[in-house]
């Protein structure tokens, strides 16, 4: 079995396909192959932040762990923003101090990620991940340089218009069968699924395991 699951919150049949995103103590007592850890805007308190820290910097050592994430920013929520952006700011710095690869929660923020990739020029890759966003927009991230994962759900010009060595699929929060996936996109892009279950495998290689 190969890497296929770039980012998936569910136990994967198969675990040598899919990185695991574990978020907590709790997930990482959890059998998995590969896995992301970081702390996601979602679970931001202030008073629980300094625990979090300590966790992900020890949990980033292991070996399975191919990713620094899901981390960024959600204007969606009630968590000061302040608070999401400096703890972004610091899985920013982290995640290519160590090397890895940062994988992103966007909500209503997309100016906010480039300003930072701007702002920080990190050596590591940058995926937004579980792009939903427009053409416009897909392309907007490329041209900066950041890679785009598309789930379930998506808009078809989109995916279109992304370049294939920018490009992942997950399975994110969903149960749907990964290879349906890549079958579905595969028709959207009217390439034959060999040719896309390469080319993503190749993106895979050279984000995630490389080294």
């Amino acid at each position: 079995m190969e890497l296929l699951d770039i980012h998936t919150h569910h136990l994967p049949l198969h675990p040598e396909q899919a990185i695991f995103n574990c978020t907590s103590e709790m997930l990482w007592r959890q059998p998995f192959a590969y896995c992301s850890v970081g702390i996601h805007p979602w679970e931001l308190t202030a008073d629980a932040i300094q625990d979090k820290w300590n966790w992900l910097v020890l949990a980033a050592a292991d070996s399975r762990v191919l990713a620094i994430g899901e981390a960024g920013l959600d204007r969606m929520i009630d968590v000061p923003f302040s608070l999401q952006m400096d703890t972004f700011e610091r899985q920013i710095e982290f995640a290519d101090a160590v090397g890895k690869p940062l994988v992103i929660h966007c909500v209503r923020a997309a100016n906010e990620i480039i300003e930072l990739k701007k702002k920080f020029q990190p050596h590591n890759p940058w995926i937004i991940h579980g792009f939903r966003g427009k053409k416009e927009q897909a392309l907007q991230y490329v041209r900066h340089g950041l890679y785009l994962s598309f789930g379930e759900r998506y808009q078809e010009e989109a995916l279109c218009a992304a370049p294939a060595d920018r490009l992942f699929l997950e399975t994110d929060e969903s149960t749907i069968d990964i290879h349906l996936l890549y079958q579905r996109a595969a028709t959207v892009l009217s390439i034959p699924l060999e040719l896309l279950t390469g080319q993503l495998k190749q993106n895979i290689g050279n984000v995630f395991l490389k080294g």
